[in-house]
């Protein structure tokens, strides 16, 4: 049984490293809020960290994709650390509801040879 159990458990860490890139997308604590509104400008916390420590497609080649959302500035990529890079990304909330095509929300995406990495942030729907 514990043979199980510990198969178990090492293959879920193995299946988290899968993707060469950890991407984090977040919205800073101080600035967070329960509710979002069509309206709001709202910065998030973009993050990546190379898994494989060496990529062979720049940081600038991060594809971002949204809805529902505008985007209103960014600041450069800074490299924090070798292989750790951060920036942040203003936007402004024009749609939020509870319908599906109504969710406002922003992805990241990198593509490579070593499988990339992908995240995605979803701000909440209001709440009646």
């Amino acid at each position: 049984m514990k043979k199980i159990i510990v198969l178990s458990i090492l293959m879920t860490l193995t299946t988290f490293q899968l993707l060469a890139c950890d991407i984090r997308l977040s919205i800073p604590k101080d600035s967070a809020k329960e509710i979002y509104k069509a309206g709001d400008e709202v910065v998030v916390d973009v993050q990546i960290q190379f898994n494989h420590r060496v990529c062979p497609v720049e940081i600038k080649k991060t594809k971002f994709t949204y809805e529902n959302l505008k985007i209103v500035g960014a600041t450069d990529w800074k490299e924090i650390k070798p292989g750790y890079y951060t920036r942040q990304i203003k936007v402004k909330i024009e749609k939020i509801s509870d319908a599906k095509d109504g969710q406002a929300k922003i992805s990241a995406v990198r593509t490579c040879d070593k499988e990339g990495g992908y995240a995605v942030f979803s701000f909440n729907k209001p709440q009646k």
